[in-house]
């Protein structure tokens, strides 16, 4: 007889429920990083991709530590945490989105502008390892 091994479900959090318990989340960050809900993946944003179909990546999944971890090394627009962040191919142009009270908002720059997101090199190298972890 074969044996039987377990398999356990990873635990995830939804758009609604992250959205509805961020003002908790983004509070209590520092001391939730360190807890077991850390692991909890985060579904339902696209949190960095390029436009472009050849070399384009997204990264549809992430842990909450992972998101906090970066949140910490400027994934950041003045003072909003980010949650998304694409390049377009075609233009250039900026797509980011950010939360504000319990809300998603976001925006559109263009290559030139002086107001866009550019993203710390922390956090370029944290997109980077996360484009290649499976979750």
């Amino acid at each position: 007889m074969p044996l039987k091994t377990r398999r356990f479900k990873m635990k995830t959090l939804d758009k609604l429920y992250f959205l509805s318990h961020f003002d908790y989340i983004w509070n209590n960050r520092k001391m939730l990083a360190q807890r077991p809900c850390a692991d909890f993946v985060l579904t339902g944003f696209v949190i960095n991709s390029f436009g472009c179909p050849y070399y384009g990546y997204a990264i549809d999944k992430i842990t909450l530590g992972n998101l906090i971890e970066l949140w910490d090394k400027g994934f950041i627009y003045k003072g909003f945490p980010l949650i998304h962040y694409r390049i377009s191919h075609g233009d250039s142009s900026i797509h980011i989105a950010y939360i504000y009270r319990g809300k998603v908002f976001s925006h559109r720059f263009l290559w030139n502008d002086a107001n866009r997101y550019i993203p710390t090199e922390p956090v370029k190298a944290i997109l980077k390892s996360l484009r290649q972890a499976k979750l």
